[in-house]
């Protein structure tokens, strides 16, 4: 996988070196202690450090570091903050995000319709991207359409209602753009 974006460091909070971290694509995760996290501009113009704590603050997230005091912070204000993507876990979840990757997506009669490729973190509800041999299609998690994920056997029940298949990307003859 990859390193996810989880919020920029903002400001101080309290004065024991505490960060808030804006902008974050979703401030219900679960990022455990001794975690280690990648800090700078982008994953890849980054230092790592060990996370303390994280903690979830109105829409934002609290973090604390390891050897980072309220000297440090100043320094590391307006800088991303980068995690393994196998190490984010939603608070409503029992699995990884990277669990999801490579389960195959049935319908409710148990019939084969694709594979989960790519998971999106949207503000109102996560998409998973269902890979099918017509295209991609872009699941949103709601009961409705997810109806059951089992890790474990690597499969996801889903129900195609109406208007999914009609996210596929059309196959039409491009012949007349000649």
């Amino acid at each position: 996988m990859g390193y996810r974006n989880i919020g920029t460091i903002s400001r101080t909070h309290g004065t024991s070196g505490a960060m808030i971290l804006t902008q974050c694509p979703d401030a219900s995760l679960v990022i455990k202690p001794g975690t280690k996290v990648l800090v700078g501009f982008s994953a890849n113009f980054s230092k790592p450090y060990t996370l303390n704590s994280c903690e979830t603050y109105k829409q934002s997230l609290i973090i604390t570091l390891q050897h980072v005091g309220m000297n440090e912070v100043s320094e590391l204000k307006d800088n991303g903050v980068f995690i393994d993507e196998q190490s984010l876990l939603k608070h409503d979840e029992q699995y990884f995000i990277s669990d999801l990757i490579g389960c195959m997506g049935i319908d409710e009669q148990g019939n084969k319709l694709g594979t989960i490729t790519d998971v999106w973190i949207m503000p109102a509800n996560d998409v998973w991207v269902l890979s099918t041999s017509e295209g991609d299609i872009p699941l949103p998690v709601i009961d409705e359409v997810i109806i059951s994920t089992d890790i474990q056997n690597k499969q996801i029940t889903i129900r195609m209602i109406d208007g999914l298949r009609d996210l596929l990307p059309s196959r039409n003859d491009d012949s007349h753009l000649d």
